[in-house]
């Protein structure tokens, strides 16, 4: 069962409250913003894997719904062989269909959480290539680190 992942923070101040990143200069500031870039590299992937849990889930779910219902419609089609009471048989017909309905509806959750999945690892490694560099070139930065607000683009 995937853990539950805890939202991203809505906007830089909020950021900034839950790592402190941003208000420390220098080395600290750096530190900060490498580990808040890493924390945001590793709460994407987490929620990628999650959705895309999810979506192999309902898979599942759904494959298991289709199967019953084909049984559902092997038993009407036994119990109609059978001169079973119509009421019995109507009332496997109507089983088959509410399940088939539903499949409908878990086949687009499946969907949805894939392409979800697929948007989350997108983001992930958007993030990688937008920040990635600098966070190397940060760690590989000679002498002394400025204040981080000199790098911000604010």
């Amino acid at each position: 069962m995937a853990a539950e992942l805890e939202p991203l923070p809505d906007s830089d101040s909020d950021l900034e409250a839950e790592t402190g990143a941003g208000g420390g200069g220098g080395v600290v500031g750096f530190l900060m913003d490498a580990i808040t870039f890493t924390i945001v590299t590793v709460k994407l992937a987490a929620a990628s894997t999650a959705m895309l849990w999810l979506s192999r889930t309902v898979q599942g779910a759904y494959d298991y719904v289709e199967e019953c219902a084909a049984h559902v419609d092997g038993q009407m089609d036994l119990a109609e062989s059978l001169n079973v009471d119509p009421a019995v048989v109507g009332a496997h017909r109507d089983a088959a269909t509410v399940m088939r309905e539903i499949l409908d509806d878990a086949e687009a959750l499946a969907e949805e959480a894939q392409q979800m999945a697929a948007d989350f690892q997108a983001a992930k490694e958007g993030h990688e290539e937008d920040y990635g560099p600098v966070a190397e070139a940060m760690n590989n930065k000679p002498g002394q680190v400025a204040d981080s607000s000199y790098y911000a683009n604010r």
